[in-house]
């Protein structure tokens, strides 16, 4: 799966607020219409009240365009505002002239968007997402230590840790666990069928 060309997939999800994943199976003669379609609905998400950003992902590889799209809100009111919208809803009124099948939407907080199952298939073992967690914050940690060295070396104790745990998360959720997500996805979920 990878990054969708849209000028709207420009925010990941952060560790607080809730994020709405969509994922829409979209066929091969409709995606440029489709394309148009989410273009326009993304900015009109972007003048909601509560609208943090959003990320795209897709996976154009099969019969049809699978796209999984993480809308961000800082709020579970500030979502159900925006999809009680009259603007919301003329626009999923549009959505099937694109797609192949059912769309599918689930709610999330904080980083499980990010360890959201490929549609149809089952959730990876508790055990499986803390590896990926641990190969993703390990050498984040590592590397932040070492680069803040020079500025934190005479901080207290806890106020480096704080400095490098913040940046740790950060690049933690955007780009690593996304990268992470998409190159362990065959061990992730191996009953996949491409």
């Amino acid at each position: 799966m990878s990054d969708a060309a849209s000028p709207s997939s420009t925010v990941p999800p952060q560790a607080t607020g809730i994020t709405l994943v969509v994922t829409e199976r979209v066929r091969l003669s409709k995606l440029e219409a489709y394309e148009a379609w989410a273009r326009r609905l993304h900015a009109l998400q972007a003048t909601q009240p509560g609208f943090l950003g959003l990320h795209v992902l897709r996976d154009a590889v099969g019969p049809v365009a699978e796209y999984v799209t993480l809308v961000r809100f800082a709020s579970p009111q500030a979502l159900a505002a925006w999809r009680a919208t009259p603007a919301y809803r003329s626009a999923l009124a549009e959505l099937d002239e694109f797609t192949a099948d059912e769309v599918e939407y689930r709610e999330a907080q904080g980083l499980e968007a990010w360890f959201d199952r490929p549609a149809r298939l089952p959730a990876p073992p508790l055990w499986k997402n803390v590896i990926v967690g641990i190969v993703g914050v390990y050498p984040l940690i590592m590397l932040f230590a070492w680069l803040l060295r020079p500025v934190t070396g005479e901080w207290p104790a806890w106020a480096a840790t704080l400095a490098t745990a913040s940046l740790s998360t950060l690049f933690l959720n955007w780009p690593v666990l996304p990268w992470l997500s998409r190159l362990l996805r065959p061990w992730l979920y191996p009953t996949r069928r491409g």
